[in-house]
C-alpha cells in the first residue's frame, strides 16, 4: 500500500490538475494525521532550553494588521508562546533620533490599541511596542533577536513598483536577508480591475 493510500486517498483518485482545470474535490477517509505547520516548538519542547519560541507581529496602521494580529494570536495561543506586537517609526535624517513626533506616535498608539483589542477578543496577551529609529527593518530584525523570536510576521501592502514589476521594498528585503529567524511575509490582496487603490493599499512608508 502506498503512502497516498494510507493516508486515505484512494488508488488512482490522486488529484491531478490539467492546465489550471481542477478535478472535483477529494473526499478523504477522515483518518489523515493533522499536520503542524507551526514553526515553533510546543511549551513542554522549549522547557529548560535556550529555545527560541515568540512571535514577533510588525504593523503599520494599514488595514492588512487584522490578519497579521489574528494569525499571529492563533499561533501564540496554540504554541502558548509570547505574542509582541511592534510598530515602527522612522525618524528622518533631519531630525535627531529622539525627537518627538507626535503625529506618528499617536498613529501607532491607535495601531496598537487596535491589536490589542482583537487579541482580547482572542483571550491571547499581548507586548506592544513603539520602535522610534531610522530603519525599521533593523529594528524588526533586532527585536526578533531581543526576545527570542522562532517567527517574525510581516505584512507587504501589494504595489507596483517601476516596469510594472511587484516593489517588495527596502524594509521587507532587509528582513527577509538579516532576520534571524523565520519570516512569514503576507502580501494584500491586489486591486480587482477597475478598483481605485485605497489609501489601505498604499505603500506604507514606515514599511519601505
Amino acid at each position: 500500500m502506498g503512502l497516498l493510500e494510507r493516508l486515505g486517498f484512494p488508488t488512482g483518485q490522486t488529484a491531478k490538475i490539467i492546465d489550471g482545470h481542477h478535478p472535483a474535490q477529494l473526499s478523504t477517509n477522515g483518518n489523515m494525521p493533522k499536520p503542524d505547520m507551526l514553526p515553533l516548538p510546543s511549551a513542554e519542547e522549549g522547557k529548560g532550553a535556550q529555545t527560541k519560541r515568540n512571535v514577533l507581529v510588525a504593523i503599520s496602521g494599514k488595514e492588512l494588521d487584522t490578519e497579521l494580529v489574528t494569525l499571529g494570536c492563533t499561533l501564540a495561543k496554540t504554541k502558548k508562546a509570547s505574542l509582541f506586537v511592534l510598530y515602527g517609526i522612522e525618524v528622518p535624517r533631519k531630525l535627531a533620533m529622539d525627537a518627538e513626533m507626535p503625529a506618528e506616535t499617536a498613529a501607532a498608539t491607535s495601531a496598537l490599541e487596535r491589536a490589542a483589542a482583537i487579541a482580547e477578543q482572542m483571550h491571547v496577551h499581548i507586548e506592544p511596542e513603539i520602535i522610534q529609529s531610522r530603519n525599521f527593518g533593523q529594528s524588526m530584525v533586532d527585536e526578533a533577536s531581543a526576545h527570542d523570536c522562532a517567527l517574525l510576521i510581516l505584512g507587504l501592502p501589494y504595489h507596483l513598483g517601476m516596469g510594472g514589476h511587484f516593489d517588495l521594498g527596502d524594509t521587507a528585503e532587509y528582513v527577509l536577508k538579516h532576520a534571524p529567524c523565520r519570516v512569514w511575509l503576507i502580501r494584500g490582496r491586489p486591486p480587482e480591475a477597475g478598483e481605485q487603490r485605497s489609501e489601505s493599499e498604499e505603500p506604507v512608508a514606515a514599511m519601505r
